[in-house]
Formats: C-alpha cells, structure tokens, sequence
C-alpha cells in the first residue's frame, strides 16, 4: 500500500472513499503546518476567526495578512476561537514538495494513459477549531483530501447535479475563477452525502465537487493533494468556451451532453486564443489555465 491506497478500481471522475498513510508522518504534525503558515508566502495563507455558517459565501470570506500578526494570533487560540486557516500553493515549500510528488507519482499509475502525466501538481493545507464550519463551495482542482487530526463532518455533493450549481454558475468559476453565483440553499442537503472523517480516511474528489464540512469538539487538520489531468483540463475549456458563447446572447448546450460539441467548443476557443495572440503581436505558448 502507498501513502494513499488508491486500489485497481479507480476513476478520476468519481468521488471515492479512500484510506491513507499520512496521519503519522512528521510533516503532518499541527505544529509544523503551523509553521508552514507562518513561513510561507503570506498570500498562500487565507483565514477567518468568526462565526461562519454553510451558506457563507467562500469568495468574500476569507482575509490575507501581510503582517502575520492577526494570523499568528488566530493559530495560537486555536482551540478556542472558531478560525479557519487554508494554506495554499503549499508545494512550493520544497518539504512539501516532496511528499506531495511521492503520492501523484503514485496515484498517476491508475490514470488512463493519456492523464498520466499530470498537467498541475499541489497541495493545500487546513486547520480548524473545534465547532467550526467551512462553508459550501467548489475547487478547481481534483482533490485526495486525507484527514489527519480530530473529528470532522464531510458534506459532498454530486459534481454532475446541475440543480445543485448550475451550467451558467461553472462557467464563471472556470472562466473566472469566481464563486460569486456558487450559492448555497438549504433544499440541498438532503442531496449530500455525510461522511464522518476520523485520521486515515481520505476523499478522491472530482474537479468541482461541491462540498462543505463541520468540526467536532477537537482542531482539525485536513491536508488536500491536487492535480489536474488533460480530461479535468477539457472540461474546464469547453466551460469556458460556452461562457464565451452566452457573452454573445446564445444559450449554449450543457457540457457533457455531446463529446463531439464539446471537443468542437474547445477546438474553437483555442483557434480564436491563438489568433488573438498573433494579431496583438504575442507569440508565446499557450499554458493550461483553470480560469
């Protein structure tokens, strides 16, 4: 088994229970993620001390303190104050770095060929106080979340269930990067799936997988390994070409009706990037980007 058992039945677009080996791990102790919050760059480090709820809006939520002071503060009362503290870009740190490397050449094994070699490698680090919330929303990146400390409440919904987030919602998140018509409504929860986390349990989560989660009466420590394949990143084009599309008054299909309109979609978003570059003069290659 590897850090992550990952087993022979794996796919990458459905979300799976899984167990992991990180628990025990030095880097996973709470006070050296501390540290790597306070080391590292200070805009990988988001975080809110105060009530929060599952419809919170997660894009105004968070704050980043250049300082440190207010963060430092909000870590040292962690087991007191109801803070959330999400480190981000953490493969950065060349410690990190190498465990979050060891499990993506790991898990890529059980990838279809063609998804092998991964397009984006990270990995993003939480810790919460006890009776705390994270509030609903979506991630970019298709996420192993591996539970490390305390007991945690996991709520995930379907990432194909348009009628919890809708087509016109995603295309602005993977055209923009916003979550600003990602809303949550309380006739959703009947939809979710609720997984009691303990230390060892991990979640493979499709890319844009609405989920939220609850803390128990203990700090928790999550740490999440990201990665995008070239199927995540086709989908992530083909939404952005029909936000594209609606800019110019039409109502797209939805995405994953056709494979043949899709690849069309993004075949043409690609073209028109690129003929756009080499109009204004640009002659560089073009880079995957999520949003």
């Amino acid at each position: 088994m590897g850090l992550i058992d990952v087993g022979g039945s794996f796919d990458q677009l459905r979300f799976s229970r899984l167990r992991h080996q990180l628990a025990a791990h030095p880097l996973m102790a709470t006070e050296r993620l501390a540290e790597l919050a306070l080391r590292i760059a200070p805009e990988y480090v988001r975080f809110h001390d105060g009530e929060r709820s599952v419809g919170t809006h997660m894009g105004s939520l968070l704050q980043i303190d250049p300082t440190r002071d207010s963060l430092r503060r909000a870590i040292d009362n962690l087991h007191k104050v109801k803070t959330f503290v999400q480190v981000v870009n953490v493969r950065s740190d060349a410690a990190y770095r190498a465990v979050v490397d060891e499990v993506l050449d790991e898990v890529s094994r059980f990838l279809p060929p063609r998804d092998r070699p991964l397009l984006h490698r990270d990995a993003a680090m939480f810790l919460a106080s006890p009776s705390s919330v994270t509030p609903f929303h979506l991630d970019h990146e298709q996420n192993f979340l591996c539970h490390i400390r305390g007991p945690k409440t996991f709520y995930v919904w379907d990432h194909r269930d348009r009628s919890l987030v809708s087509d016109r919602a995603r295309e602005v998140f993977y055209h923009e990067g916003k979550l600003r018509e990602i809303v949550y409504r309380p006739d959703m929860q009947p939809k979710a799936q609720v997984i009691e986390l303990m230390p060892g349990d991990c979640l493979y989560m499709p890319m844009g997988s609405p989920h939220a989660a609850s803390t128990g009466n203990d700090i928790t420590v999550t740490f999440s390994i990201l990665m995008n394949t070239q199927s995540s990143f086709e989908t992530v084009q083909a939404y952005q070409a029909n936000s594209v599309i609606r800019r110019f008054g039409l109502s797209p299909r939805p995405i994953g009706d056709s494979a043949v309109r899709d690849s069309l979609k993004r075949r043409t978003l690609d073209a028109v990037r690129r003929m756009r570059d080499f109009a204004r003069g640009r002659h560089v290659e073009r880079r995957p980007q999520w949003y």
